[in-house]
């Protein structure tokens, strides 16, 4: 099957105009991170083999009454300023749109695979979920705040599922 006619048939956004990419740039380098330090929770992502574009992470823990579930997701939101081109051009695209043989990014790359993606070893900012559940996998409480966390490790499913199975995760 030829799926490259598709992003052009639903009028799928093209490259990023060269503004937008100056300010992507820009912002990759003058992020200001959160406050709150999260960076001692071992956090991993869990993506396609090659991905860099790691938005979300996770980690499990148990916990005398069950379990502590830490999901922080990509805080790009620090990077782009309200009401900058970047901005507009964010709220025009709306989300990233994946196609059977090729993506349309939300954000330049050069923030969503670089300075924004939650790639292993470096500090970045998020926003954190912390969900306490009980034995039955009940939520007892919720908390969100924005943190800035480090990745420790990038797994793909198949390194996932081996950990699971031999009870390193």
């Amino acid at each position: 099957l030829d799926f490259a006619p598709l992003p052009a048939e639903l009028e799928a956004p093209g490259d990023f105009a060269s503004d937008v990419l100056v300010e992507a740039a820009r912002a990759a380098s003058h992020v200001v991170l959160p406050d709150e330090d999260a960076t001692d929770l071992p956090l991993v992502t869990v993506d396609p083999i090659g991905s860099r574009a790691l938005d979300p992470a996770v980690h499990i823990a148990r916990s005398d009454n069950g379990f502590l579930v830490t999901y922080a997701i990509a805080d790009v939101a620090a990077y782009v300023r309200p009401g900058s081109v970047l901005d507009a051009e964010t709220l025009a695209r709306g989300e990233t749109l994946y196609f059977p043989d090729a993506r349309v990014p939300l954000h330049p790359p050069v923030l969503s695979e670089g300075a924004a993606s939650l790639l292993p070893g470096q500090v970045r900012p998020a926003v954190l979920w912390q969900f306490t559940l009980d034995h039955a996998g009940e939520v007892s409480e919720v908390q969100v705040r924005r943190a800035r966390v480090r990745s420790t490790a990038q797994l793909d499913d198949a390194e996932l599922q081996a950990a699971l199975a031999d009870r390193t995760a």
